[in-house]
Formats: structure tokens, C-alpha cells, sequence
């Protein structure tokens, strides 16, 4: 039965990828549940392992065995479809992919990334690998114009087209996180504490696309930024502090904070936008969010007030619900930003789409 679940699962995932539309956000395994409640879920109280990747203060209502998770991958795209996305991320990867990005996607600014993570739990400490990383296509006008209407004709070229190919990507090897009960026991608030420290590496590169390059199908040219080579690399070390409140005598409700990069990595790089003005990008800035949750017997709602200091741009507000029929999990959710989301979990299969992208549950990459 396993087996039939995962081919079933991988079947509508792979389904949902080529339809997808020009703006879609497609998960599976992972934050799965959290994306398909809208992003929401930093107070849920439950003992399942989804919840300690939002807050790390929920590790601390898990047993104490050990436990290997499996593994979750996020695909999103905006301004392309996934299918595309896809084909570019993984399908056949060149020396000359920024040239063919530029042809293929010179109609919009679009960017597309993945995200992965997998981990093992040893009770109230796990270790988790987990890595996110997006590109960014920024045709200039000519480009937009002869994308739009030669019909990948390169006689039509005029010479002005011009494609910025910006990417950046954070991963962790690895993650840990601990977590413990510090309120007294036989306290009628029952209080957990978390913290994550991340050892991660931080990736910036920015290439050039020109009219000759699409002609002939060449290699893009490293921005001046990169200094002859192909990245920017820089290795930090990051902590999150988050908190988990749960009143005995208020039956259902809990509330939480959650503190992100409270220790900074400084991922800041030195960079040109479009235009060749200089630019510094800062991928992992302090950022801070509140949630509050209501939990019933078959019925979960979150509401969370997402980087209310807007570190990465405007606070989202975010609302999640989630409805167990058996076995079978609903999701259903809203983000100020992002719009509508939905997906469902069954057993190990948990699957999250969204209209737009990307959604990410805690901010993870400003970029």
C-alpha cells in the first residue's frame, strides 16, 4: 500500500508541475502543511514533527526517541510555468542555460527556485540539511519586444537585448535544534523554549545575457561584481529563538513568537541590479513574527502576523485551518501576500500548492 501512496503521490505532483500555471508554488513533504495553511501555524500544539520546523520551541512536546523524517522538496515559479522551471533546475542544466533562459523567458521578469530539507530527531534535538535557493530573469525592453513577437527568429535581433540572470541560495549542513520546557511544573501556562543554530553558506552570482550570446547560443558573461569567477560565497553562522505558550485554563489556544537569524550570518553581498547600479543584498536579515492558534478535536486554526519589523518588505498577516477526516488531513489557507493555499496529508504523503509564489513559512531568503 506504501507503494501505490508514493507513486500516487509522485504522479499528481509530476501532474500539477505541467499544468501549472505562469505563478504556482508546489511542496510536498517538509513544511507541506504550513505552506498549505497559508504559511500559518507558529502556536499550533501537536506532536507530530511537522510543527518544530516553524517554531523550534515545539520540539519540546515531542518524545524522546529518535527519528528519521523524510525528505521534502518545494518547486516554485513566478512569471513561468513550473514545468519550465523545472526543465531549467533540473531537466538539462548548460554552460549556455543563461543564454537559453534569456530566449525562452524574455517575454516578463520572472524567477523560479527549490527548496529541500531532511533530518533526523534524537527526542528534544534534530539535526536537519536543508537548502533554498531562486533566479531571477530581468529581460530589458528590446528583449521583451523581440521575445514577444520574432518567434525566437535571432535575424531579428537589433543588438540592445539584454537579460540580468541574478541568483542566490542559502544552504545548512547542518541545522541543530534543542528545545525544553522552561516553565515550573504544576505551572497553569505551560511554556516550551527553542533554538535552532545554522551553520550555513551563503551563494550569490549574476550573469550577463546580450544579443550575441542569445544569436549563437553562448555562454552569458559574469557581472563585474563576480570578479572573473561564476560566485560569491560566504560562510556564517546563524541562531533562531522561538517560543511556544500554551494557558491550561484557556482550553484549545496557544500563542507563540519566533525570532529568526537573532545571531546573523551576514550573507551581504556586494552586487549591480539591471542597470549596473551597485546593489547590496542582504539574504538573511533579523526578522521577528507572533502567532496564536485554536485547536479542536478534529479542527486546527492559525493565525500568524508574519516579519512585523519588515525586514524582508510588508508584515503579512496569514490564516490557516486544517480538518481531519480519519486518516486524511485538509488544508486550507490565506497569506496577505500570496493569496490562497490548499493541500492535504495522508500518512507520509503531504502535498501543498499555492496560486502564487513563493511562500515561504519563516523568511528564509530576502532576495
Amino acid at each position: 500500500m506504501t507503494r501505490r501512496f508514493s507513486a500516487a503521490g509522485w504522479a499528481l505532483i509530476g501532474t500539477l508541475v505541467v499544468i501549472s500555471p505562469s505563478r504556482a508554488d508546489i511542496s510536498f513533504g517538509g513544511n507541506a502543511r504550513a505552506l498549505a495553511m497559508g504559511g500559518a501555524g507558529l502556536a499550533i500544539v501537536d506532536r507530530g514533527e511537522r510543527s518544530s520546523r516553524l517554531n523550534p520551541a515545539s520540539l519540546a512536546l515531542l518524545n524522546r526517541r529518535m527519528k528519521v523524517g523524510y525528505p521534502g522538496v518545494g518547486l516554485r515559479a513566478s512569471g513561468i510555468p513550473l514545468s519550465a522551471a523545472y526543465d531549467h533546475l533540473f531537466g538539462n542544466p548548460s554552460g549556455q542555460d543563461a543564454s537559453s533562459l534569456a530566449r525562452d523567458f524574455g517575454t516578463r521578469d520572472s524567477n523560479f527556485g527549490v527548496g529541500l530539507n531532511w533530518g533526523v530527531r534524537f527526542g528534544h534535538l534534530d539535526a536537519t540539511a536543508t537548502g533554498v535557493a531562486t533566479v531571477r530573469v530581468q529581460p530589458n525592453a528590446a528583449l521583451n519586444t523581440w521575445a514577444r513577437n520574432a518567434n525566437g527568429d535571432v535575424t531579428l535581433l537589433t543588438g540592445a537585448e539584454r537579460a540580468d540572470m541574478l541568483g542566490a541560495g542559502i544552504y545548512s549542513l547542518p541545522n541543530i535544534t534543542v528545545a525544553e520546557r522552561i516553565s515550573p511544573p504544576g505551572s497553569p501556562t505551560r511554556i516550551q523554549a527553542g533554538a535552532r543554530i545554522k551553520l550555513q553558506r551563503g551563494i550569490y552570482s549574476h550573469y550577463i545575457v546580450n544579443s550575441s550570446n542569445i544569436a549563437n547560443n553562448t555562454p552569458a558573461t559574469p557581472a563585474p561584481e563576480l570578479g572573473g569567477g561564476t560566485t560569491l560565497q560566504k560562510d556564517g553562522i546563524g541562531l533562531d529563538l522561538g517560543f511556544l505558550v500554551h494557558p491550561r485554563d484557556i482550553d484549545g489556544w496557544s500563542g507563540a513568537l519566533l525570532a529568526t537569524n537573532i545571531l546573523g550570518p551576514e550573507f551581504r553581498f556586494d552586487g549591480t541590479d539591471r542597470n549596473g547600479t551597485p546593489t547590496q543584498y542582504l539574504l538573511q536579515p533579523r526578522s521577528y513574527s507572533l502567532g496564536t492558534a485554536w485547536q479542536g478535536k478534529r479542527i486546527i486554526v492559525a493565525v500568524d502576523a508574519v516579519d512585523i519589523n519588515e525586514a524582508y518588505g510588508a508584515m503579512q498577516g496569514r490564516l490557516g485551518v486544517e480538518y481531519k477526516i480519519g486518516p486524511i488531513a485538509l488544508w486550507g489557507g490565506y497569506a496577505t501576500n500570496r493569496g490562497l493555499t490548499a493541500g492535504f496529508g495522508w500518512g507520509f504523503l503531504e502535498f501543498a500548492f499555492g496560486a502564487k509564489a513563493p511562500l515561504e513559512v519563516t523568511h528564509t531568503l530576502r532576495f
